[in-house]
């Protein structure tokens, strides 16, 4: 077999050369390839770790939530125990004692008068605003009766006046009696009005005797 003689001169032939700028951005290449693929890995494991916990925290929320309205039933009973222990206090402290009233009336009569008719009205304490001497929350008091003289109906008027739950009385009509000839007897008629409030002093009401139930 013949061999190859390669007649072209040595210096005129082409040499290999290595391109290292060619080699170093291929490397740069790769390592940035390299880089990208690692940090959206990372990245990757950051997202799925945050979604558990997201997952995690809206459990927890949804739980949360479901033991506030829960607890919410019980804010609205407490609200609505306070509402009605409020209006209880109101109606006690607002309240008229009519059986103190007819008691001190009692105790100021004359031995020489005596009544022919009394009426009585109490304010209503659910209603009543402001003090409870306020004249549109007052209840009324009137009395008819008969003494002797002018002077022991001007007496008892006094005496009526010194009632702490007693205000504003009038002597609203006086008169003598006659007999049917024509005569004057020893006897005065008269009729006198005031106003009825409530002189208790405002006060706590006892609430560990009342049992207040919210439906």
């Amino acid at each position: 077999m013949a061999r190859r003689i390669n007649l072209i001169p040595r210096s005129e032939r082409p040499r290999t050369r290595t391109d290292w700028g060619l080699l170093a951005m291929v490397c740069l290449f790769i390592v940035v390839i390299f880089a990208l693929a690692f940090g959206y890995w990372q990245e990757s494991r950051v997202l799925d770790s945050r979604r558990q916990e997201l997952s995690l925290l809206q459990a927890t929320t949804a739980a949360k939530e479901q033991q506030v309205e829960a607890l919410q039933q019980y804010e609205r009973l407490s609200s609505q125990r306070e509402n009605i222990q409020a209006v209880v206090q109101s109606i006690y402290t607002n309240r008229t004692l009519v059986s103190d009233v007819l008691d001190a009336v009692s105790l100021v009569v004359p031995e020489n008068a005596w009544f022919q008719s009394l009426d009585l009205t109490a304010s209503d304490p659910a209603v009543a605003t402001g003090t409870a001497s306020s004249s549109s929350t007052a209840g009324q008091i009137s009395l008819e009766g008969k003494t002797y003289s002018f002077e022991d109906v001007s007496r008892l008027i006094v005496r009526l006046q010194l009632i702490p739950s007693l205000t504003d009385v009038q002597l609203t009509a006086a008169n003598e009696t006659q007999q049917a000839d024509g005569s004057q007897l020893a006897v005065k008629g008269f009729s006198i009005g005031a106003a009825v409030v409530n002189s208790e002093p405002a006060g706590a009401l006892p609430l560990t005797d009342v049992e207040v139930q919210a439906q």
